[in-house]
């Protein structure tokens, strides 16, 4: 008699947040492997979330591309910054995606709600290759203090690095789940 083997799928939702021109679109497109997301030096292209799937054989990940987060200054970002308010509660899986070559303070309110989370979070110092290793070293443990419960990676999503491994790490966070 033959028996099966059983093989395990994951499938999870994978939220990417972060300030404007942090990367976050660049970095979605290169997870998928195509270019879903506009990428622009313009901040607040990305206006409402983008959904993409990585689908294989054995893990499905929907990723969703965010407007960055910032302190609204007029209407259209205070509209734009109520749709972000759902990204805390509908991902198995935060990816904080950092400008590493230039740092910006997130508020309090924001780094609390992460910070009480109880899904994984990862953040994720991007433009590694526009930066020095003087600077990277000290936001590395800035924001293992900050998150105490995140993974940090070093990254550059516009010249893949780290890239394999991020895909990998996710996989490996993601729940066991049927495709969706």
């Amino acid at each position: 008699m033959q028996t099966e083997m059983s093989t395990v799928h994951k499938a999870g939702f994978v939220n990417i947040i972060g300030h404007p021109n942090a990367g976050k679109s660049t970095l979605m497109n290169e997870l998928l492997g195509e270019k879903i997301s506009i990428v622009t030096a313009k901040e607040q292209t990305t206006r409402h979330r983008i959904l993409g799937m990585l689908n294989e054989e054995d893990y499905q990940i929907v990723f969703s591309d965010t407007p960055g987060i910032l302190k609204p200054a007029y209407k259209m970002q205070e509209a734009m910054m109520k749709s972000i308010s759902s990204i805390f509660s509908d991902a198995d899986h935060i990816l904080l995606i950092v400008d590493v070559a230039h740092p910006r303070e997130f508020e309090p309110t924001t780094l609390e709600k992460m910070a009480s989370l109880d899904i994984p979070i990862t953040v994720l110092l991007n433009k590694l290759d526009l930066s020095t290793p003087e600077n990277v070293l000290p936001q590395v443990e800035f924001w293992k203090k900050q998150l105490p419960k995140a993974e940090v990676f070093v990254i550059s999503a516009l010249h893949k690095h780290g890239i394999k491994a991020l895909i990998t790490r996710i996989v490996d966070l993601l729940p066991e789940s049927p495709p969706y």
